[in-house]
């Protein structure tokens, strides 16, 4: 073990460690001065929201202990949740504190989660994802299997969607994908839109028709990731390089808040759609057409 001493040779123990105090380590013969606990500067950003994160957990527990009662209850789902776990797993919690500490921990992490990374176009992707935008006429086999492997696993087993996927818009759609060894982790479909519905400022300023670029298909096949969110403004960038000047899809209504982040807004009423509630969102990619 290195040696710590003064330059005076005297050695350094407990409280004599100060932060003044210059002192030697020899290593392998060769003697090093330095201060004891350098000044480190004033906290972080990140530091303060830790401690303060950490006081608020310390007042709940430390309240929650002074009850019997709840050291009762606290003590039994300690118990229990021991016994679910493997005997020599590092999860188990040796005391009461620990346990309500983890427990008051998360309520309050998903009560304030953490704020999402913000992604744009140009963010480098994560490591071992890689991007491909590829017309239809473009993908090979093995790509085209994946697409359909992973639009059927998240579409008819997942959601339970009993429906053709194969509709023939595949021929003429651009195709989004993120790969990660060979398999697709997100994916969506771009063509264009024909449809007869009118956008919200077109109803309003009696507008002409302008380019809609329709969004399909979209999923990930691993949630809580951040995939979906990369691959959106994939979406968008790859909309506003085909000359589009909306962008439109048809939303389930538990994602609304999703693409909402994107500025997408929400336009007539909830309809079903292969049985679950959808509705119909649009995101403005080029300034509104005056007469």
């Amino acid at each position: 073990m290195a040696k710590v001493s003064r330059i005076d040779g005297s050695k350094v123990r407990g409280k004599d460690n100060k932060k003044s105090d210059l002192v030697h380590r020899t290593r392998n013969g060769v003697e090093y001065a330095y201060h004891m606990n350098p000044y480190q500067g004033p906290p972080s950003k990140a530091q303060k929201e830790h401690r303060a994160h950490h006081g608020k957990i310390t007042s709940v527990i430390n309240a929650m202990l002074a009850d019997p009662l709840q050291v009762r209850e606290l003590t039994e789902q300690m118990e229990q949740y021991n016994r679910s776990l493997l005997p020599n797993s590092g999860l188990r919690c040796r005391s009461v504190r620990q346990f309500a500490y983890r427990m008051v921990d998360a309520q309050l992490k998903q009560q304030n989660p953490p704020k999402q990374r913000k992604f744009d176009a140009k963010t480098p992707l994560p490591r071992g994802i890689t991007l491909h935008i590829k017309p239809f006429a473009e993908l090979d086999a093995a790509e085209l299997y994946e697409i359909l492997k992973s639009r059927f696993s998240v579409f008819v087993i997942e959601q339970g969607i009993r429906y053709l996927d194969e509709d023939g818009i595949d021929l003429t759609a651009t195709h989004v994908a993120l790969h990660r060894k060979g398999q697709v982790v997100a994916y969506a479909r771009l063509f264009d839109d024909y449809s007869d519905a009118r956008t919200y400022d077109e109803a309003i300023h009696n507008l002409p028709a302008q380019h809609v670029i329709r969004v399909g298909r979209m999923l990930t096949t691993e949630h809580g990731k951040g995939f979906g969110r990369i691959l959106m403004m994939h979406i968008i960038a790859e909309a506003k390089r085909q000359g589009a000047d909306i962008l439109r899809l048809h939303a389930q209504t538990q994602a609304v808040p999703f693409y909402k982040h994107f500025r997408f807004r929400a336009v007539g009423e909830p309809f079903l759609e292969a049985d679950i509630p959808h509705i119909l969102m649009e995101r403005r990619l080029t300034r509104a057409r005056r007469k």
